[in-house]
């Protein structure tokens, strides 16, 4: 009886503490699970002037950029566990953790934590080469590597870290030695990998998969772009096994894979084994690790890789209702940086591509601002339709339709309900009423051929965009959403002017870290003083917001007594920053908003209030300063401004500051102070101070 009760007990406590499954079937970002790590905890709360203090993975934890607790950590923990089967205590010392992060790497830390990447999830082809990864790193941290490395000078603390741990060519090479000879050896991971982890680094800045991207991706059988926008072939991946190392830092790929390759040439690989824990879950993993990888790619706006890695998987997984979302949601942000100017940030210029992916940033580079419009309607409105309850959904149709037919002045009666290519004989003789309303260009005439269900022919004058909407041209829901965007235009424009610039009902008001950035003459910043100035900014805000009866509610993370749950959500705004300043403060619905609702509610607001400053030391002496000393036998009182002004030197100032909703992106108040000042700093408070006063009278 007795047995069977701790039996019992037993397997209660392993549901208890068991990870949530990860998928792909119902994936959302991933989140820490468990008790936060005393490790990293102590990292969190080292003391800056402390030897042990480590910048980076302070700054990791401030960004919310690590991942602890999960599947995939104990993934990563069985596989160290093997490779330190004789080696207790260095297991003990040893913590690895999952750095939210596209690149393919990993990074090991003096105090024993091991970063491994998302991205390196995602790119390696099973557990064996995971395991060579992580007997690397564990060989560095053991061998002491990167300790007595020459302390860099730069300004910047984080910087100055990875300086120092840029390991050298030696380095680098010995743990590939020491991994291999002592750790992996000791393992049942076969030796065969080898060649395969070395692709996997040697071509990391690739996509998930090369396979060429079709133009069924972006056109239907009703409208087709023109030859123009596609590429008759791409570029040849380059070879890149052979790159001169002589000022490399690190050894080429080629040359560590030979060495590595000759460390095992007589040493037996039978019985050993690429998967030493279950391959389906290898694979699970693999992929939920991608699809995070497309979600960071849709955080950081890096829509071009974002959208050909949605298309490679979607061949795997094509009714997957996340990547039907994030292929919407690439389209929909691209379209609002070309709408806003921006392009230049969401895609990198095609001829620095190579391989299929090449495909995808030619189209973005070819396509006008109404094809980019049109087509992230088309694939919006295909998610919406088939996720009716997402709210997000909705609100990005709702928003494209505006853009298009509000903003970019496009008509109902724009859009043909023929396929491209259709004549007007072939409409008649299939027994289709080929009259058009005459004069068809008023407000009137557009409501009255809309209400009368006429169809809309096809015109000379017609290219793709207008043959885009064949098959939604017509649905009733689409027709009414878009009469109400035009129609009511003016009305909603004035309830905007009327509703926002307010608080509302709201009690308390979210306060981010201004972002604070200083430049000497020389064009150099210093992170601590930007830092110092962006939180004395921050107290100045919180002020303020108290005097007029307000909570300010800032994002900050109490390391000394951290919980999983709060640091969930800390990510999650961390997330929706960085979201938001790739925006570059444009109205959009952001793609983060969508796991924001609890996270507002439990902060008590979803306005805050976002500040960016540029302090920059004039580079020029000013000719008008030349007349100054001219004032003081006229104005002898002028005496000590004249002084001022020639000793403190003259800086470009330039504030921004935003208010907006974190739900649904609508900035409700923008201001701006771009001056040449010799006090700024008094100008740059006094600023923020009167624009947040001014917002919350209201």
């Amino acid at each position: 009886m007795k047995k069977t009760i701790l039996i019992l007990a037993a397997l209660l406590c392993m549901t208890a503490f068991a990870q949530p499954r990860l998928s792909v079937e119902d994936f959302a970002p991933i989140e820490s699970q468990g008790n936060f790590p005393a490790d990293l905890r102590k990292a969190a709360n080292t003391p800056k002037s402390d030897k042990a203090y480590n910048p980076f993975l302070v700054s990791m934890l401030n960004q919310g950029r690590i991942i602890y607790g999960t599947e995939m950590n104990q993934y990563l923990d069985n596989i160290a566990e093997k490779l330190l089967a004789n080696y207790p205590q260095l297991q003990q010392e040893v913590h690895i953790y999952i750095l939210q992060s596209t690149t393919v790497n990993a990074y090991s830390m003096k105090n024993g934590t091991i970063l491994v990447t998302m991205g390196m999830l995602a790119q390696v082809t099973n557990e064996a080469e995971l395991a060579f990864v992580l007997a690397h790193e564990i060989a560095h941290y053991s061998e002491h590597h990167g300790e007595a490395e020459e302390k860099s000078k730069d300004r910047d603390v984080v910087k100055r870290y990875m300086k120092s741990q840029m390991y050298s060519r030696e380095h680098e090479l010995d743990a590939d030695r020491v991994g291999l000879t002592r750790y992996f050896k000791d393992s049942p991971y076969s030796y065969d990998i080898l060649d395969g982890i070395f692709d996997v680094l040697l071509y990391s800045d690739l996509p998930f998969d090369e396979i060429p991207f079709q133009r069924s991706a972006v056109e239907e059988d009703f409208f087709q772009f023109p030859e123009n926008h596609f590429l008759k072939t791409v570029a040849n991946i380059s070879d890149r096994s052979n790159m001169i190392d002589t000022l490399l830092t690190h050894p080429n790929i080629e040359r560590r894979r030979t060495v590595a390759k000759g460390l095992i040439r007589n040493l037996p690989n039978d019985g050993r084994k690429k998967f030493v824990q279950d391959e389906e879950l290898f694979t699970r993993l693999h992929n939920t690790a991608r699809f995070a990888c497309i979600d960071w790619l849709l955080i950081n706006h890096q829509y071009d890789l974002a959208i050909y890695n949605t298309y490679v998987m979607r061949q795997s997984f094509p009714d997957n209702a996340y990547l039907e979302r994030a292929w919407a949601t690439a389209w929909y942000g691209a379209s609002k940086h070309k709408n806003y100017g921006q392009t230049s940030v969401i895609a990198e210029p095609y001829r620095e591509v190579e391989g299929e992916r090449q495909q995808v940033n030619y189209l973005m580079n070819k396509m006008n601002r109404q094809e980019y419009s049109v087509l992230a309607l088309r694939n919006a409105w295909t998610a919406m339709k088939s996720q009716p309850g997402n709210e997000y959904l909705q609100v990005v149709v709702k928003d494209l339709i505006s853009d298009i037919f509000v903003k970019q002045k496009m008509r109902y009666i724009d859009f043909c309900d023929y396929p491209q290519g259709t004549t007007l004989e072939e409409i008649a003789q299939a027994g289709g009423d080929t009259t058009k309303v005459e004069g068809a260009n008023s407000k009137y005439d557009r409501i009255k051929q809309q209400s009368a269900n006429s169809k809309v022919l096809p015109e000379e004058k017609f290219k793709t965009v207008n043959y885009m909407l064949v098959d939604i041209h017509s649905d009733s829901l689409f027709k009414a959403m878009v009469n109400d965007a035009v129609v009511n235009a003016e009305m909603l424009a004035v309830l905007e002017e009327v509703g926002n610039n307010r608080i509302g009902n709201e009690k308390s008001i979210l306060i981010m870290t201004p972002t604070y950035r200083t430049y000497d003459r020389r064009g150099n910043s210093n992170a601590k003083r930007d830092r110092r100035h962006a939180e004395q900014l921050e107290k100045i805000m919180c002020n303020v917001t108290k005097r007029m009866g307000y909570t300010p509610v800032t994002f900050t993370m109490d390391f000394t007594q951290p919980e999983t749950e709060k640091y969930n959500d800390y990510v999650k705004m961390c997330n929706w920053s960085s979201d938001f300043r790739h925006s570059g403060g444009m109205n959009m619905r952001y793609h983060t908003s969508e796991f924001l609702d609890d996270v507002s509610a439990g902060l008590g607001s979803r306005k805050l209030c976002y500040v960016t400053v540029s302090d920059v030391a004039g580079r020029r002496f000013y000719a008008e300063k030349l007349f100054l000393p001219w004032l003081i036998p006229v104005f002898p009182y002028t005496l000590p401004a004249v002084v001022s002004a020639l000793s403190l030197g003259t800086y470009d100032v330039d504030v921004n500051c935003l208010i907006l909703d974190i739900i649904d992106g609508t900035i409700e108040s923008s201001s701006r102070f771009s001056e040449s000042e010799v006090m700024r700093k008094a100008y740059i408070n006094g600023f923020v101070y009167r624009e947040l006063e001014r917002y919350l009278r209201r």
